[in-house]
Parts: structure tokens; C-alpha cells; sequence
């Protein structure tokens, strides 16, 4: 073992007295990787790939805290501007290994859904009802609703997915997970679009106007939705429309009936649990 090495090693042994020593500048000096004790040659270290730590200031956690959050803010907007668009090859160029010019599909989703959450909870998009007092068991029931209903924004991905593995299924030798890359980026880019839809519900949150915006939204959006999807699938498979119009549809009407299908299932069984 090397000497640095070594006495990374002794220092961080348990019981070692050395472990409980006051922490000092020459111990960030060295040129040992303070996440996993390798010798550092770069800046960076070769074998876990940290950055050579340095003691903290208030103004070194406030710059990497700020570092953090502006590279996910940059990475976010970029893969989303290139969705609006191409969400097809978006995700082609994905499985294809270009990645690190895109966020992972995963951790987007996870963002936007916070996103979403946060924003119905302001403007109680799902507290208003046009047929509230009409029936307390009614009110009670769909409040319950309420409570689950931020958890059926990625159901989308499953009808996306059903869509794509029933249409197109192997073509061009694409596998599941590469399909379900796919269904991710596309339900990404509709929950972007649904996020724009409702900021103006935070301006104007009265019941009146959210249940107005609710039966507009109904329509308009599932054609925005179903033109992202159709446009995804002929990006992503490389379709042409002149030959390969008759998949198309049939891989869009799987989509279109997934999707209402499982909406209208997912909302019969929290019924079925809140009345059992």
C-alpha cells in the first residue's frame, strides 16, 4: 500500500486516536482523496471521481450548494427545449449512448412530478369540485381521491409504453428498457406542458376560474398530448408516414385507450379501497 494510502487508512481506523484528532488545513493538503483515501494526481479523483475536498467556509458550501442546483436547472430547461420538439430523438440518442448531454430521464420525471405536486397544492387544483355539497358521501369520497391523485401523473408512461412495445414492438431492435426510455422522456415533456398549463391557476385560483380551466383543459390538452406521442413514436422509430401510417395509428389508439383505460381503473380501485 502506498504511504499516503497507508496512513489515510490509520487515520480513519476505528479506534484509531488519530480519528479524533482536531481537524486541520494539512489534513485537506495532502494529496489523498478524502472520500475514499486514493492518491490524487488530478483534481479530481481517478478512482471515485470526487473533486479534492478542501475545508469548508461558509462561502464553499453556499458556492456548491448554488453549483448543484444551477447545473440541474441547466441540464433540466436543455433536455426539456430539445423535447418540445424532439422527443423522439431525444430518447433515440439516449440509447444510443449520447447521455451525458441530456439529464436522466428518471431523475427529470422526478423533478417535474415535485414540481406539479407543489403547484397543485397552491392553487388546490384538485380541492375544487362542481358538484361539492351535493352529496357528503360524494365529497367525502372524492377528497379521498384527492389525497392519492398526485401518484397517477406517470401513468401516462405505461400507456406511452404499451403503445410503443404493441406497435412497433423490435423494430429497429429496440428492448423494453430502451422502449421505456422512450414512454419517459414523452411523459417528461407532458408534464412540462401541464406545469405551463397551470400556472395561470396561481394567479387566478378562484373556484369559479379552476373549474373553467379544468373543462378547457380536458380538451386542448389530450390533443397536445396525443400530437407529442405520435410525434415521438415516427421520431424515435424512424417511421415514414407514407409506408408505415397503419402501425402509427394502431400505436397511437393503443396509447389513446391505455391511457383512459388506466386512469378510469386507477381512480375505481382507490374507491374500492376507501369504501372497503
Amino acid at each position: 500500500m502506498k504511504p499516503l494510502q497507508s496512513a489515510a487508512a490509520a487515520v480513519d481506523a476505528p479506534g484509531n486516536k488519530a480519528a479524533i484528532a482536531p481537524i486541520s488545513q494539512s489534513w485537506f493538503d495532502s494529496s489523498v482523496c478524502r472520500n475514499c483515501s486514493a492518491q490524487l494526481t488530478t483534481p479530481y479523483c481517478g478512482s471515485c471521481g470526487q473533486k479534492a475536498a478542501r475545508r469548508l467556509s461558509f462561502g464553499d458550501l453556499f458556492k456548491e450548494s448554488w453549483e448543484r442546483i444551477r447545473w440541474f436547472e441547466k441540464d433540466s430547461v436543455k433536455t426539456i427545449l430539445r423535447l418540445i420538439f424532439q422527443p423522439g430523438l431525444v430518447a433515440r440518442d439516449y440509447v444510443h449512448g449520447k447521455r451525458a448531454s441530456y439529464m436522466h430521464p428518471l431523475k427529470l420525471l422526478v423533478a417535474l412530478v415535485a414540481i406539479l405536486v407543489l403547484i397543485l397544492a397552491a392553487n388546490q387544483y384538485f380541492q375544487r369540485f362542481d358538484f361539492v355539497g351535493q352529496s357528503r358521501d360524494v365529497d367525502r369520497m372524492a377528497q379521498r381521491v384527492v389525497t392519492y391523485a398526485n401518484w397517477s401523473f406517470t401513468l401516462g408512461i405505461v400507456a406511452i409504453f404499451l403503445g410503443s412495445w404493441i406497435g412497433f414492438g423490435r423494430r429497429l431492435n429496440y428492448n423494453a428498457i430502451e422502449h421505456a426510455v422512450l414512454a419517459i422522456y414523452c411523459q417528461n415533456l407532458i408534464l412540462a406542458i401541464v406545469i405551463v398549463n397551470l400556472l395561470p391557476t396561481l394567479l387566478w385560483h378562484s373556484p369559479g376560474f379552476i373549474l373553467l380551466h379544468k373543462q378547457a383543459s380536458g380538451y386542448y390538452l389530450y390533443v397536445i398530448k396525443l400530437t407529442i406521442v405520435t410525434l415521438a413514436y415516427s421520431q424515435f422509430f424512424r417511421l415514414r408516414l407514407s409506408q408505415d401510417w397503419p402501425r402509427l395509428l394502431l400505436a397511437c389508439l393503443i396509447y389513446a385507450v391505455a391511457s383512459w383505460g388506466l386512469l378510469r381503473l386507477y381512480a375505481t380501485m382507490l374507491l374500492w379501497i376507501i369504501d372497503a
